[in-house]
């Protein structure tokens, strides 16, 4: 909150003002962590592994340091750092992902979607249901799923709060990465107030209150490609007026700027997400220089196997 008092832009402000509230005010709790961790049934992960792997293609991998890239050495050659082939999703079934603020990629670095059947989609959230249920404890009703996204290399996605209407309670299912993928991690806050960094394995399902924890990948992610589908639910009879109640909860001094202060990380909003840009990984939590790492937690999933 110290943070989103003295972002500049005041719209921007207003936005931070808005995903705080709906973390920390309006939207309910429904779990006792937030978040949890559990496998997919593998015929599922194995569905979506074949819907990945038959868009793969080869594709050039060329790494050029600085000013190389527009000039020659000393020899007349050009100063090539390296080159290789690497599989990417470019083939029939995919596309650009659109510009969307909270995640942070150059046109090179924009996320790949990966399309099935019209309903395979669908499908897949309808027969994860239960184990969605089981976590929360509630029935649900499916908003949506989406997916399969193929993060790119050089791309993050920057901590944010998702839609308070339909996505309540989530799920992130990773479906497999690239050989060359450095870990990646999906950083969550937890109701403890921990920064819970995840490192998942191919057929792992995070379950989370996605309107709830803020969460992200700020990390840049390095490597060819990492894929997930992400699934989206709502309580049963859910009240779509809890849009209205968090406009509402924003303080009367929104608009009145504090001034920068020692102490306070500079904090900037951008759309619905925000970053820190001060500190490691734009998140000062994950800055062991920062004193908030101390509240820094690591998990794994399961150790990669062979891919089904």
């Amino acid at each position: 909150m110290e943070g989103i008092e003295r972002v500049q832009d005041s719209n921007d402000r207003y936005n931070g003002w808005l995903a705080f509230i709906t973390s920390a005010i309006v939207a309910s709790n429904y779990t006792e962590n937030g978040w949890g961790l559990t496998r997919a049934p593998d015929h599922i992960t194995r569905r979506l592994q074949e819907r990945l792997y038959a868009t793969l293609g080869v594709a050039r991998k060329i790494e050029r340091k600085g000013q190389c890239a527009d000039a020659n050495d000393g020899d007349g050659e050009e100063c090539l750092v390296s080159e290789e082939e690497i599989l990417e999703p470019i083939g029939q079934g995919t596309r650009k992902e659109h510009f969307i603020n909270v995640i942070e990629a150059g046109d090179h670095a924009r996320p790949v979607m990966i399309h099935g059947g019209p309903t395979d989609n669908d499908e897949i959230l309808r027969e994860m249901q239960p184990m969605f249920e089981w976590w929360s404890g509630i029935e649900l009703t499916p908003s949506i799923a989406y997916g399969i996204r193929a993060y790119r290399n050089d791309s993050n996605l920057l901590m944010h709060v998702d839609k308070s209407t339909t996505h309540v309670i989530s799920g992130i299912f990773h479906v497999d990465r690239s050989d060359d993928a450095e870990p990646w991690p999906i950083v969550i806050e937890d109701f403890q107030g921990n920064t819970n960094q995840v490192y998942l394995a191919p057929g792992d399902v995070l379950f989370y209150e996605s309107s709830k924890c803020f969460h992200g990948r700020p990390q840049k992610f390095i490597g060819s490609y990492y894929a997930s589908i992400f699934m989206h639910y709502r309580p049963a009879n859910f009240d779509q007026n809890i849009k209205d109640e968090i406009h509402y909860a924003v303080p009367e001094h929104w608009n009145q700027r504090k001034p920068p202060a020692e102490g306070i990380d500079e904090m900037e909003v951008v759309g619905t997400s925000f970053k820190e840009p001060n500190c490691k990984n734009l998140l000062c939590s994950l800055d062991e220089t920062n004193k908030q790492s101390e509240y820094l937690v690591t998990w794994h999933g399961q150790r990669r196997k062979e891919r089904l």
